[in-house]
């Protein structure tokens, strides 16, 4: 009876666990309708390291971000963490080196240097935060609240709320998704994104307000396991910008 009970507990937690495989995901992306241009999300994967890039790209300004981490199946490990951004000929860089050993962190800004400890095994960088969200989602259908950031500035803790589902519109087509906002200080500011469940809680759409602009990214393509996932459209309108409310579940591969 005892191996019974086991075994339906591991075929319970077997749904629920977090499928991590590399991907790409495409976006397009608006600074209050004035600015727009394309944003990429990679993840790829190299025995048990990750490698998750962020690149955007306007006509005077690109942002790129790159986190290295260990995933078990769980928790997310941050390893390193780098942040470029260049606006016309000016650049801005910082970078973290999480040294867990020494449960230190190793960072730099602008090419100043800043150590600090690391008090919280569980500290995430800016961008792999997202890949612990979308486990926690996944895992308890809801997240934990409270995350502690590290970034070339130091540790600071961040609180997310789940605000509901929400059927969106993108240029990938109509998405189910689960809204979360972060809980900012400031009135002036507000975090908000969209994560679809039937594409492993991937961001389809995020909105940032600060110091009056707001920045938009919506998911425009996704891409997994070589395999080209694109949303079905009518032969009448082949617009990646259709208002038709196409399929989220993946389709087919391609041949």
């Amino acid at each position: 009876m005892r191996s019974l009970i086991l075994a339906s507990s591991l075929v319970c937690l077997s749904a629920q666990a977090f499928d991590l495989q590399p991907y790409t995901a495409t976006y397009q992306f608006n600074l209050d309708n004035k600015l727009t241009g394309t944003a990429t999300r990679t993840l790829t994967k190299q025995d048990n390291n990750y490698h998750y890039q962020f690149n955007a790209a306007a006509m005077i300004a690109t942002a790129n971000e790159v986190s290295d981490f260990q995933f078990d199946g769980a928790h997310v490990q941050s390893l390193h963490y780098e942040n470029t951004k260049q606006i016309l000929f000016k650049t801005k860089t910082s970078s973290v080196d999480f040294d867990w050993s020494k449960q230190q962190a190793n960072a730099r800004r602008n090419g100043e240097a800043l150590s600090y400890a690391l008090t919280d095994l569980g500290t995430l960088d800016p961008l792999n935060l997202e890949i612990q969200i979308r486990q926690d989602l996944t895992a308890m259908n809801a997240i934990k609240g409270d995350y502690v950031l590290a970034d070339a500035k130091g540790m600071s803790p961040l609180k997310f709320v789940v605000e509901g589902t929400e059927k969106i519109t993108t240029p990938y087509g109509d998405i189910e998704a689960v809204k979360v906002s972060r809980v900012h200080q400031s009135a002036d500011r507000k975090t908000q994104f969209w994560l679809a469940k039937s594409l492993n809680y991937l961001p389809v759409k995020v909105v940032q307000m600060d110091d009056g602009a707001t920045y938009t990214i919506e998911l425009q393509g996704y891409q997994r396991n070589s395999s080209v996932i694109t949303p079905p459209v009518p032969v009448a309108d082949a617009s990646p910008l259709s208002n038709t409310s196409p399929s989220t579940k993946e389709p087919k591969k391609a041949q």
